[in-house]
């Protein structure tokens, strides 16, 4: 059942797929907390759901899948300092839930993704992007480092491809990240659903405990990278509270 309309988070079944979708166009799909839990509880729910063989994470419009999460969220305590902590603790756990969930978790990138939503569809198991999508993480250019993103980029790409989008701040259209290997399909606007149900499709027939072990190996090498960035935004965030 499809949840309703004016809901942040839409959730909906599609056979023996959990469809999740961003629905905060109006916002460009930047996450708030209460957002990123909801995808959270959503994907680690599915993870003991014997009905759910895969999960597709997309977002409603037509020009932004995601611009990471909403940073000038004001929390109703006023505190900015807690909720920039609520917002880190937040996005760990979303990113742990896609990584560790052991079925495949595919995303379907309708628009521009930035930042901590790029993140998500560089951490997935599968990436399928309407022709007119790119790929940023820009926050060279807000004069931020990036490290999570840059250890992500650097795991599952290498220095070189770490280098071009984590120094350069450039949003990567979807044609470059297929040919990068970061986008495993991409689509005219009209079969972007079809073609990611495609792949959820093909991804949900593998066995399944094969599916999950393999991904659990897979991605070792991605949660130490995490573990270390996050450590590093730890020390940063403490420090910024010093001041």
């Amino acid at each position: 059942m499809d949840a309703p309309q004016d809901e942040l988070v839409l959730i909906a079944r599609r056979g023996a797929h959990l469809v999740l979708t961003l629905n905060r166009a109006d916002k460009a799909n930047a996450m708030t907390v209460a957002m990123v839990e909801a995808l959270t509880a959503q994907i680690t729910q599915a993870a003991n759901d014997a009905n759910i063989r895969a999960i597709v994470l997309t977002a409603n419009g037509d020009r932004v899948f995601c611009a990471g999460v909403d940073v000038r969220e004001k929390p109703a305590d006023g505190d900015m300092a807690a909720q920039r902590e609520r917002r880190s603790h937040a996005l760990a756990a979303l990113q742990d839930a896609v990584i560790d969930v052991p079925k495949p978790v595919v995303v379907s990138l309708n628009g521009t993704a930035t930042g901590a939503g790029a993140m998500i569809a560089l951490m997935a198991d599968a990436c399928v992007a309407v022709d007119s999508a790119s790929i940023g993480l820009p926050e060279i250019d807000l004069g931020i480092a990036s490290f999570s993103g840059a250890n992500i980029l650097t795991v599952i790409g290498g220095r070189a491809l770490a280098l071009d989008l984590i120094q350069n701040g450039r949003k990567m259209p979807s044609g470059e990240a297929l040919t990068r290997g970061l986008v495993r399909t991409v689509a005219a606007r009209a079969e972007l659903e079809g073609a990611a149900q495609a792949a959820a499709d093909v991804l949900a027939a593998k066995d399944a405990q094969a599916f999950a072990d393999n991904k659990h190996w897979i991605n070792r090498g991605l949660k130490a990278a995490l573990a270390e960035a996050r450590a590093e935004h730890a020390r940063h965030r403490a420090k910024a509270v010093e001041k």
